[in-house]
């Protein structure tokens, strides 16, 4: 079986801000699987913040997207024609370099099966895939907050940092969130945050100072840039903060830059964890296994934005990195 494949491939790359016309949609023909191979038809594909740090010329640590290259993003799909005995015609598999696209071929042995049996399959995207690792790592594998501990997260009614609330309030933490209106604060609220803060209409430094008088014990941040030194001025003595992404920079020349008030954590003894899920994919299973159970007993609210058709795609992405979604953003195509 042969096919024509659809692809979104980037076509300029942004100066600030991307805008749906960076992107293209190419079509591409694909030859029949070779020894070893499978061709998949996607069925959902993730759209995350990291993929704007491909978009990026040289100097990307993620490494960068060549001008007519295909975007590469998280995919489940259908093998639907297969030269591999580990992959059949009919095995759904997961892969992290197919996204923005509905076919393509690959070697068997760089994918990774799944099952339906768990629910629908695109949470393998989401909850049960790279969004609810980030969450649990971010909350069990750095911050390790105790009962009463006041936590805070940024971007609260994002994809990852929607389910890091609630992880933390099954930890028993009081939760002080915020979000980028007060449409969002109100849903983070119905999440479990104790407290919600809307960083756009409020002051976020002298809400934190009345809310956390103390300082915060831990901050799981998802923003950096100016949030970050607010974060690590209102961090209490010996406090903890998660360093999961830099949304706030990914515009700018330098995502990498660093707090200017980086020496307030020597003062005060705060620690700075950087951390990504692929250290956690290891333990994904017991990790998936928990997550699932926090699901199960009413813990753990799962929030999905679809757009529908790859097509939409790169608008999608737009809307995402403006802030125009909650929970985690998905393509069915």
């Amino acid at each position: 079986m042969s096919v024509t494949a659809r692809q979104i491939v980037l076509a300029r790359r942004p100066e600030g801000a991307p805008r749906a016309a960076d992107f293209a949609l190419r079509e591409v023909p694909l030859a029949e699987p070779r020894s070893g191979e499978v061709l998949v038809r996607n069925l959902w594909l993730s759209i995350d913040p990291y993929m704007r740090l491909y978009m990026a010329g040289s100097g990307s640590i993620h490494g960068s997207v060549a001008l007519g290259e295909a975007m590469p993003g998280g995919a489940v799909g259908e093998v639907i024609a297969s030269a591999s005995n580990a992959l059949p015609v009919g095995a759904l598999v997961i892969s992290m370099a197919h996204g923005w696209r509905d076919h393509y071929l690959a070697p068997a042995e760089k994918l990774q099966p799944v099952s339906a049996e768990v629910g629908p399959v695109q949470r393998y995207l989401g909850l049960y895939g790279l969004t609810g690792i980030t969450a649990w790592g971010g909350i069990h594998g750095v911050l390790e907050p105790q009962p009463g501990e006041t936590l805070f997260v940024n971007a609260a009614a994002g994809a990852v940092g929607s389910v890091a609330v609630q992880l933390a309030k099954r930890a028993g933490a009081r939760v002080i969130a915020s979000a980028g209106s007060a449409e969002k604060c109100a849903w983070v609220r119905e999440l479990g945050a104790d407290h919600a803060i809307d960083y756009r209409g409020e002051d976020l430094a002298a809400r934190l100072a009345e809310l956390a008088p103390e300082g915060l014990a831990c901050a799981f941040d998802n923003v950096g840039g100016v949030q970050l030194e607010i974060l690590i001025d209102a961090m209490a003595p010996q406090g903890r903060i998660a360093l999961c992404g830099a949304i706030a920079l990914y515009d700018s020349d330098n995502y990498r830059a660093g707090p200017r008030n980086l020496f307030a954590a020597i003062e005060k003894h705060v620690a700075l964890t950087g951390f990504n899920a692929g250290f956690y994919f290891a333990r994904a299973p017991a990790i998936i296994a928990d997550l699932a159970a926090a699901e199960a007993e009413g813990a753990l609210v799962n929030h999905e934005t679809v757009i529908e058709g790859l097509a939409a795609m790169p608008q999608g992405f737009v809307d995402l990195l403006r802030g125009a979604c909650r929970g985690k953003m998905l393509v069915r195509v």
